[in-house]
């Protein structure tokens, strides 16, 4: 079989080695940092700890020095960017689920990019402007309170702790700008959609080499942090039509192929889904779609062989991702501010289908490393 390299090996990244380790594909890892606790795991063959680019795409030719062309699973945005960065040479030494013009990944990982192209989808956004002076905040037009938000990249959150910066004046929306640009972060000014973080839905998909969906999972956010404009700390899937429609719709008005991720909210004001962000990747909770309830992982590595289904598999099953620790922390803060009651903390943990983000009694070296990550990000 074809080798599989994971490159980005936490949660997404875990989950995907261990699908595909389990169906007895050989998977090999590539990390960035040594705190990326799939590095752990028994399914993988050989491990990279990457200081940079060149060591990624020495990695890439020693999984295909056998002559078997690899397949690059890529878990976080800084992952997407290093083969952005390395686009021929990558493409050149293994298959990746991305598309294979770069400009339609850009367009869609970028938030002063993504309303366009979501007009032209005919999929609604919130208002949303490039913040490139004080000046341009100033004269928007938006009415506060808005969100300051990264044009795109997870490193505004690792620098700030914060995935945006909410702003009750526009005042406060220049001083977060000059926060900002001081770490020197690029900014899109967006409207706040009311309630927002309590009407979070996503499309995670897989499409094909043909343009065909092949693998999809719609869901929304149960609890996140940090709180309100986070990452999952609990995730449940259910399906949604209209979720599902809107999202892949987004996605083929660039054309794309390959794995992303639709992130959309509904707005109370006028009862419509607004498309919110756009990821090339899996999200946090992938591990809800790779099991053997979807399986995504193996649908793309499949396609990206030669080998896909015949129809796409939409999962109809309803699973609920925990993250443990990050959801202690997130319903700690929520208890102490009487926004969740012991019951409603519970529910998810007394349902049968659960995902655990980490553990696997098959392999569990992972969730005992990922205590390092932790203490990383603390």
């Amino acid at each position: 079989m074809r080798p599989a390299v994971v490159f980005g090996l936490l949660h997404a990244g875990l989950a995907i080695a261990r699908s595909l380790g389990r169906e007895g594909v050989p998977v090999e890892g590539i990390a960035l940092q040594r705190y990326e606790f799939g590095l752990r795991s028994r399914y993988l063959r050989r491990r990279t700890l990457a200081a940079g680019d060149e060591d990624v795409l020495e990695a890439l030719r020693h999984a295909g020095a056998g002559g078997e062309r690899p397949v690059l699973f890529l878990e976080r945005d800084e992952n997407v960017e290093t083969v952005l960065r390395n686009w021929d040479e990558v493409r050149a030494l293994a298959d990746v689920p991305l598309p294979k013009d770069p400009e339609a990944v850009r367009r869609l990982r970028r938030k002063d990019l993504l309303p366009a192209v979501a007009a032209e989808a005919g999929v609604p956004s919130p208002l949303t402007v490039r913040a490139e002076s004080p000046e341009a905040i100033l004269e928007a037009g938006l009415k506060p309170p808005v969100l300051l938000k990264p044009l795109e990249g997870q490193e505004f959150a690792l620098a700030f702790g914060e995935k945006a910066f909410v702003a009750a004046t526009l005042d406060e929306a220049v001083a977060g700008w000059k926060r900002a640009r001081e770490r020197g972060f690029d900014t899109i000014l967006q409207e706040l959609v009311p309630d927002s973080h309590e009407q979070v839905f996503s499309l995670f998909t897989y499409v094909g080499r043909e343009g065909r969906p092949l693998a999809s999972v719609v869901g929304r956010k149960i609890r996140q942090g940090p709180l309100r404009f986070g990452t999952s700390a609990v995730f449940a899937s259910g399906h949604d039509e209209e979720v599902h429609e809107l999202g892949q719709r987004l996605l083929a008005a660039v054309d794309y192929r390959g794995l992303a991720h639709v992130e959309l909210v509904r707005d109370p004001r006028d009862g419509l889904l607004k498309v919110i962000e756009v990821n090339t990747r899996p999200p946090v909770w992938a591990g809800i779609a790779t099991g053997p309830e979807l399986g995504i992982a193996r649908v793309a590595y499949d396609d990206l062989c030669g080998r896909p289904p015949a129809s796409e598999q939409t999962m109809t099953e309803q699973l609920t991702w925990i993250y443990l620790a990050k959801d202690v922390w997130v319903s700690a803060q929520m208890a102490r501010r009487r926004e969740l009651p012991p019951q409603e903390f519970l529910r998810h943990y007394l349902q049968r289908k659960k995902v655990r983000a980490t553990f696997a009694a098959d392999d569990p070296a992972p969730a005992i490393a990922s205590l390092g990550y932790l203490r990383s990000r603390v």
